[in-house]
């Protein structure tokens, strides 16, 4: 499970080092720390506009609060999510 943030691109910036990229398919990019193997980022195709970075890796995570739940038709049956959040079961842009 992961938990990103989606930001426009034309905001975002890289503020140390210079992330690995791997094309995981033909309509996906994404950004990894060429140390430590984090997942970053991704970009797609879906949404070239903006960029989704991993919540785990900013500084301050508390400061991008969750607003919503995708996927929720693929959890794992034992994964409790946020009742108080809307889910989709697949992702709707």
């Amino acid at each position: 499970m992961t938990t990103w943030i989606t930001v426009p691109a034309s905001a975002f910036t890289w503020l140390k080092g210079t992330p690995s990229r791997y094309e995981s398919s033909s309509t996906c990019v994404r950004y990894f720390c060429p140390n430590c193997g984090a997942q970053l980022a991704l970009v797609t195709q879906l949404s070239p506009e903006s960029i989704d970075v991993t919540i785990a890796t900013l500084d301050h995570p508390e400061q991008a609060p969750a607003k919503r739940h995708i996927w929720t038709d693929s959890r794992l049956p034992w994964l409790h999510l946020d009742e108080h959040l809307p889910g989709e079961a697949e992702e709707q842009l």
